[in-house]
């Protein structure tokens, strides 16, 4: 593991310059992509199919916008300021930053092949999932507000780890659940699949943030000592 502090004076330059505004746009393109994912599950659950539908290209234009702030972000972090190690860490911090959004993307997929194809899917199901977005644009918000808050509040960034791995966890909790309710539905195979793939890709979204935490974690406690 690199020397955290390394990464860390790295995060304060983001107060100033080109890398706070690059960073600042990676998150509220991973936030808007999440986002946009939750308003087209309500516009499911509304049977308002035209408004999903344009909440998807919505969704689609914020996850390549997060992915070509995350390619400039990367490139950034190579200008020489880090070690090896340490921009190794770093890289893996953004890249996993932009796995919430590249999950999220691939559930909102899901959407769009539903309505294609016609499956006909329960309206609690709509419900049950839409509820689950909601959770994890809650860890999101958290995970937004904990890298804010790396160079500032040291309890500030613990508070919202422990939110973000609180979220975690009831969303895990709500795949269990949703997974259970799909298996029992009178939907077809392809709904069964479709819904299954879309729930799953929530859950890895809520796991790629709580792994963005994990980082977060290393970085504090090396900073505390």
């Amino acid at each position: 593991m690199s020397d955290a502090k390394g990464i860390l004076d790295w995060f304060s330059k983001m107060k100033s310059g080109n890398v706070q505004t690059g960073s600042r746009g990676h998150a509220v393109a991973i936030s808007d992509t999440v986002s946009e994912l939750g308003l087209a599950l309500s516009a499911m659950v509304a049977k308002d199919v035209p408004g999903a539908l344009k909440a998807i290209d919505r969704m689609l234009l914020a996850e390549r916008e997060a992915d070509r702030i995350e390619d400039r972000l990367c490139l950034e972090i190579t200008d020489g300021s880090l070690s090896n190690q340490e921009r190794e860490d770093l890289l893996h911090l953004v890249r996993k930053s932009d796995e919430i959004a590249d999950f999220a993307n691939e559930a909102g997929i899901y959407i769009q092949m539903i309505i294609e194809t016609e499956t006909k899917v329960p309206a609690y199901l709509w419900e049950a999932a839409k509820q689950m977005s909601a959770e994890l644009m809650l860890a999101v918000k958290m995970l937004v507000k904990g890298y804010d808050s790396l160079v500032g509040s040291v309890s500030e960034v613990r508070r919202c780890i422990e939110s973000i791995k609180d979220q975690e966890r009831i969303i895990d909790q709500m795949n269990y659940t949703i997974f259970k309710k799909i298996l029992v539905s009178e939907m077809d195979y392809k709904g069964v699949m479709l819904m299954r793939g879309m729930i799953s890709d929530i859950e890895q979204s809520s796991d790629a943030c709580k792994k963005c935490a994990d980082t977060m974690t290393i970085l504090i406690s090396t900073r505390s000592t």
